[in-house]
């Protein structure tokens, strides 16, 4: 037997398919490297994106460089990622092939594997990896045999199933759970699907319809955006019942110009600039099941294109809180991240706002989750910014809190073997701490500072900078893993008020616990003016969760004793909000050299 283009596609779509019906267990058990609940949505949505790009015509090279390069714009999350770097390691055997045969597919999934350890700074056993690892050994004994194909990959599923069930005893963390590795689970659920097509064949067009696949109808076009009136270029991948594209129409009008819809069966694309995308994804929302989403600041790629500063670019992801008018003044360029709201994907700031998200959190009608965006998504970003900048300085969220770093890191390796001059930072805080690294390394661009000299000067920076956190609430940091269950449960219970921080290598630090929250406020002001009186304060800035007034309450405090204004009061970015719930107060400083 032979491997065609047709059984990789028809494998992975049964694969997908019963990767779905697993997704929510898989959610349930998902405790590592964070407890955040969605490692079978990120794989689920990584899948998805790689069967949406072909209708399975095609032969073995075709199918698998399609698979490859879709799987690296889509991939989601650290287990996404991996599936990613399999699909890319499988394709640099299979891209020579029509057909494979059995030692050919055994030589590809053995790149694919080796592939798939190296994506990972750290490789653990007892995860995904460990599955691959053995599903692939015991497909390479098959190597000369004259057994059926079927046959070995049932085996080789028996051993990737005994792998997952001994994820629980190789790590320590799954044994005092009592679970499986959640990738591992979702590695073997695309496996047995893959079984069930290699089984009957014949079965996977007629069942499953495809539904994954993007509308070949849908309008994709290519604007100019120079002279627009708004600043953002939308789109939006819609599933809607037939009938109901009025709808879709009415909910968007009013919001821009420059509209265009496509639609195919029960699936819709809409195309519009405009200036508030939140407020266009929470209307489409309404009114069907958002697919997937694009968004680009055609104001930010204007100015690169046209009115840059300087030959350099600070660039941070959305966790960074920064006026508005500083990103554009100082042409800070920001890489979003994700907030999952059930099956839907949202750029943080962009298309779901901090208020929009604490409603639904509030209403508790969807499970909501954040990752950090594909390495896909930023290599698209850094590919413009190589474009019109000399050198890309890059300034992630602490690797501690976030896979974001190394994605970053990723994405940028093609670029940079390229020429590409990237400078890559863990900058080891978060929210306003961040944004006050970002703003200081911008002003500095702006001043002519570049180079080594520069890089010198933002680990300086890193290192005088400090975030303080007045949390309302441990509930949502406990429930993403941020916080030891068993203290967080302790604070819970007695219903303390902590202050909380960083520390010097990016993770949570406990700075004090108050009886009330007027105490805890107390608590963080108190600090602030302690480090003002021993070191001087260079410049700070706050940021809250839901209303301002007690952050602009505090930041008139500080201000009337150390005669300072902050730099900055902003609402703090949805995916913080995610962690740090309702009535968060931060405030970070840069302490003087």
């Amino acid at each position: 037997m032979t491997i065609t283009g047709k059984d990789l596609y028809g494998s992975l779509t049964f694969g997908f398919y019963c990767l779905r019906e697993n997704m929510q267990m898989i959610n349930t058990i998902n405790v590592f490297p964070v407890a955040d609940g969605d490692t079978g949505s990120n794989i689920t949505h990584t899948l998805k994106t790689i069967l949406s790009t072909t209708d399975g015509t095609g032969s073995v090279a075709d199918i698998s460089d399609k698979f490859a390069k879709a799987a690296l714009t889509g991939a989601r999350g650290n287990s996404g990622m991996i599936v990613a770097q399999f699909f890319h390691g499988f394709s640099l055997i299979a891209r020579e092939f029509e057909v494979l045969t059995l030692k050919e597919l055994i030589d590809a999934v053995k790149e694919a594997v080796a592939t798939a350890y190296r994506a990972v700074e750290t490789p653990m056993e007892g995860t995904i990896l460990t599955v691959m690892q053995s599903w692939a050994s015991q497909l390479s004994r098959a190597e000369g045999s004259d057994i059926p194909l079927q046959i070995q990959l049932r085996r080789a599923l028996r051993a990737a199933r005994k792998a997952e069930k001994e994820t629980t005893n190789q790590m320590e963390l799954l044994k005092r759970m009592g679970v499986v590795d959640a990738g591992a689970k979702a590695f073997v659920s695309i496996l047995e699907g893959v079984d069930q097509y290699i089984i009957n064949p014949a079965r996977v067009f007629s069942e499953t319809d495809l539904l994954v696949h993007a509308a070949p109808n849908a309008i994709e076009s290519d604007h100019t955006h120079e002279n627009c009136r708004y600043r953002y270029c939308t789109e939006a991948l819609l599933r809607i019942p037939q009938g109901d594209q009025q709808s879709v129409r009415e909910a968007v009008t009013g919001l821009g110009d420059s509209l265009v819809l496509g639609s195919y069966q029960d699936q819709m694309r809409v195309h519009l600039h405009t200036d508030d995308p939140a407020l266009m994804f929470e209307r489409l929302g309404r009114c069907s099941s958002i697919e997937e989403q694009k968004v680009d600041d055609m104001f930010m790629q204007q100015l690169a294109a046209h009115a840059r500063v300087a030959d350099t670019v600070i660039v941070t992801d959305s966790s960074a809180d920064i006026p508005q008018e500083v990103v554009d003044e100082l042409r800070i360029y920001r890489i979003p991240q994700i907030i999952q709201v059930g099956e839907t994907s949202f750029f943080d700031r962009i298309t779901i706002s901090s208020p929009m998200l604490l409603s639904i959190m509030e209403s508790n009608s969807q499970k909501v989750s954040s990752s950090m965006p594909s390495i896909g998504e930023i290599q698209r970003h850094l590919e413009f910014l190589a474009q019109h900048y000399g050198h890309i300085v890059v300034l992630s969220v602490a690797s501690k809190l976030s896979g974001t770093f190394n994605a970053y890191q990723l994405a940028a390796k093609a670029l940079q073997e390229k020429g590409a001059d990237i400078s890559i930072i863990d900058t080891k805080l978060n929210a306003s701490a961040q944004g006050l690294v970002a703003q200081e390394a911008a002003r500095a661009v702006a001043r002519g500072e570049q180079g080594e000299s520069l890089l010198q000067s933002i680990s300086e920076t890193i290192e005088r900078t400090t975030i303080l956190v007045s949390v309302q609430s441990l509930e949502m940091m406990v429930a993403g893993g941020r916080i030891p269950k068993k203290l967080g449960s302790v604070l819970l219970k007695l219903n303390l008020k902590p202050v909380v921080g960083l520390s010097k290598e990016g993770g949570g630090a406990f700075h004090g616990i108050r009886l009330s929250r007027a105490g805890s406020i107390s608590a963080l002001v108190k600090r602030f003016m302690k480090v003002y009186r021993e070191k001087g304060i260079q410049t700070y800035g706050l940021s809250y969760i839901g209303e301002p007034s007690l952050a602009t309450s505090v930041a008139q405090i500080v201000e009337q004793r150390t005669g300072i204004k902050p730099l900055f009061v902003e609402q703090a970015s949805p995916v913080i909000a995610l962690h740090a719930g309702k009535g968060s107060i931060s405030l970070s400083y840069i302490a003087k050299q």
